[in-house]
């Protein structure tokens, strides 16, 4: 049986996942004008859009091995991919808590998901790893 560290390591990654696709959602079209002024190319939109869902199915693939089959691979890259993207969010966090209710959103975002990489690490959760590779 998964311990709760686990469980809510799952479900504070996926709501951070739902809330970052949310986030591009509502931010879509400045997001492209930033990409078409420094790319040009026909179908950049179209290679954003595949971009960003591939990204989002890999976070969930990492978060889901992590938290279904105890996956050590799946733990750190996630790890690693969280903590890539703290340190790209450090220097905007004054922007992004002067920006409104989006970056307002970000911020929450970012918050979740190191909550739940710190889920990941208690105690509990390592006990857990090593107990599903020794069995």
């Amino acid at each position: 049986m998964r311990p709760r560290s686990i469980n809510l390591f799952e479900g504070l990654s996926l709501a951070a996942v739902a809330l970052g696709a949310v986030i591009m959602a509502l931010t879509w079209n400045s997001v492209m004008i930033a990409v078409s002024a420094s790319v040009r190319g026909a179908g950049i939109e179209e290679a954003v859009m595949i971009l960003a869902i591939l990204y989002v199915l890999l976070l969930v693939m990492l978060i889901l091995l992590a938290s279904r089959r105890a996956n050590a691979v799946a733990k750190w890259l996630f790890t690693a991919i969280i903590v890539a993207e703290l340190v790209m969010s450090l220097p905007k966090l004054p922007g992004m808590l002067r920006s409104g209710p989006l970056g307002w959103a970000s911020t929450a975002q970012l918050i979740l998901q190191l909550v739940a990489l710190w889920f990941l690490f208690v105690p509990a959760s390592r006990t857990w790893f090593r107990e599903w590779r020794a069995a």
